[in-house]
């Protein structure tokens, strides 16, 4: 899996619709399983001339190259669940599942940006509280024909979903993040994990606490698994997506890639990313069929 890498420097190569779909349809040749977007509707300038990135809306991105392939997962990595009322995102989701075929995942998270909470008018302090509500509110009316529902700003009085979802009850949901609060989530009902991984300045930005080695992530994912356990689940059934915290030299060989994913898979990881040349499309697309040539097509 891989998130796209979104620029509009230089010329725009990369937010170019024909350049969007030639990159999904090698992805989805050369073996990738998921192409993932993110989600920042309101991002201040500041976040971005300082380490952040840009972004189209998740569900419109993702339905686009839904459009231009058949077989790739459809991913948002993440979802910042307390930014909308949660009857949306749920439209949203269903709506791409359906337009896909079922090919979606969806990671969801709290979100970390003070300044874009505000733009959005909604509540940073309030964003756990306002993340378990719409949680709460997704299964509801994917399990229902009729929902009702108190919540914090709305109230829903008999809310349907249709058409529903391909994937039943409902799309896959996973956990972004590293906190205590979303391993104990990830325990509880989600399907997947999506730990951050990187080092000080990237926790502190992101308001998640760090994971420094890969012993550390092997830890946690058998500490999730015990809960899991404990709650009457099944703990192979959980989806960990991460990458290693041993960094590969830029010119890692084929093999060196390759016993990378296997030591990974060896702590209970069951989708991992790559990064492709960033310097120029053509370089990024030449970097995917290569990957699958070389690494994908053997890791099988």
């Amino acid at each position: 899996m891989m998130e796209y890498p979104i620029s509009s420097a230089g010329g725009g190569e990369w937010i170019d619709p024909a350049n969007i779909a030639e990159f999904a349809r090698v992805a989805e040749s050369s073996g990738l399983d998921a192409l993932a977007l993110t989600d920042h509707p309101a991002p201040s300038k500041k976040w971005l001339d300082h380490g952040g990135h840009e972004t189209f809306d998740p569900f419109v991105g993702l339905a686009y190259v839904a459009g231009v392939t058949s077989t790739l997962t459809l991913m948002t990595s993440l979802t910042v669940v307390p930014y909308r009322n949660p009857f949306l995102t749920v439209k949203s989701m269903t709506a791409l599942d359906v337009l896909s075929g079922g090919r979606t995942i969806f990671v969801l998270g709290t979100g970390y940006l003070r300044s874009e909470f505000a733009a959005l008018g909604v509540d940073f302090d309030d964003r756990n509280a306002l993340f378990d509500e719409a949680v709460e509110v997704m299964h509801g009316v994917w399990g229902t024909d009729e929902f009702h529902y108190t919540g914090k700003h709305f109230e829903a009085l008999g809310v349907t979903v249709a058409p529903r979802p391909v994937q039943q009850p409902h799309p896959p949901l996973w956990l972004g993040g590293n906190a205590k609060v979303v391993q104990e989530r990830v325990a509880a009902w989600g399907q997947g994990w999506q730990p951050l991984l990187g080092g000080p300045t990237l926790s502190r930005t992101t308001r998640t606490p760090a994971i420094a080695t890969d012993e550390d992530l092997g830890r946690i994912i058998g500490r999730i698994g015990d809960r899991m356990e404990e709650r009457g689940r099944d703990r192979t059934s959980l989806d960990v997506a991460a990458g290693s915290l041993t960094p590969l030299p830029e010119d890692a060989s084929a093999e060196q890639q390759i016993d990378a994913i296997g030591r990974l898979r060896e702590i209970g990881v069951t989708w991992t990313s790559f990064r492709v040349p960033h310097g120029s499309f053509p370089a990024a697309v030449d970097g995917l069929r290569r990957y699958g040539e070389e690494v994908a097509a053997k890791v099988r």
